[in-house]
């Protein structure tokens, strides 16, 4: 009778453990990564398998929610990057949707990193750091700024000089105390944005 008893309280803790897991089959893409939702809310943690079989995960800091920066200045559009296909620049991960798309960027990260650590442009000039939407996106003298939403993409753009060059005031001020050197890790709030549906 204890046997059975262990038995069924093993099978209703799987059962349990199994529910609370993501279904990680339904993903597009057969790839090495397998994304998963870290418990960090306003973040996009990615633990990636290595490509060896030893399952050894890694955390990545994912930028621009996984759209390829390159693509935004190449095709003036956010295509989403590939996890297999990736650089690290700044303590962050870039995807890229091309071999190519890499290469731009590994020649010249600084040129495609997006302004103010990836947070919204429009919210930086009012002085605070919010999250960006990767798509609603604006390159102005060869420099790519994300803004939250539409909306603020449009107030961004309605008079850009002077809008970028308040954000750019208030970044000296709220940038510095993004990155922590000593963790070696990004402090609140995180500026890559909300987890958004990974491939």
């Amino acid at each position: 009778m204890n046997m059975l008893i262990h038995s069924l309280a093993s099978t209703a803790l799987a059962v349990v453990i199994a529910g609370a897991l993501p279904n990680l089959g339904a993903a597009s893409e057969k790839a090495l990564l397998n994304p998963v939702q870290l418990g960090r809310t306003g973040s996009l943690s990615v633990l990636a398998e290595q490509g060896t079989k030893s399952h050894h995960r890694t955390k990545l800091n994912v930028m621009l929610k996984g759209y390829d920066p390159v693509a935004y200045f190449k095709q003036g559009k956010a295509v989403r990057g590939k996890p297999t296909i990736r650089s690290t620049y700044n303590g962050v991960t870039y995807f890229f949707a091309s071999k190519a798309d890499k290469a731009d960027f590994d020649q010249s990260p600084a040129k495609f990193e997006p302004q103010y650590g990836g947070f919204c442009a429009n919210s930086m000039a009012n002085g605070k750091k919010s999250d960006s939407d990767p798509t609603a996106f604006f390159i102005y003298k060869g420099k790519l700024y994300v803004c939250s939403a539409p909306a603020a993409k449009r107030e961004l753009t309605s008079n850009p000089e002077a809008t970028i060059s308040r954000a750019d005031k208030n970044w000296l001020n709220l940038g510095p105390s993004t990155y922590n050197s000593e963790s070696h890790g990004f402090d609140e709030p995180w500026p890559f944005g909300p987890e958004s549906n990974q491939q």
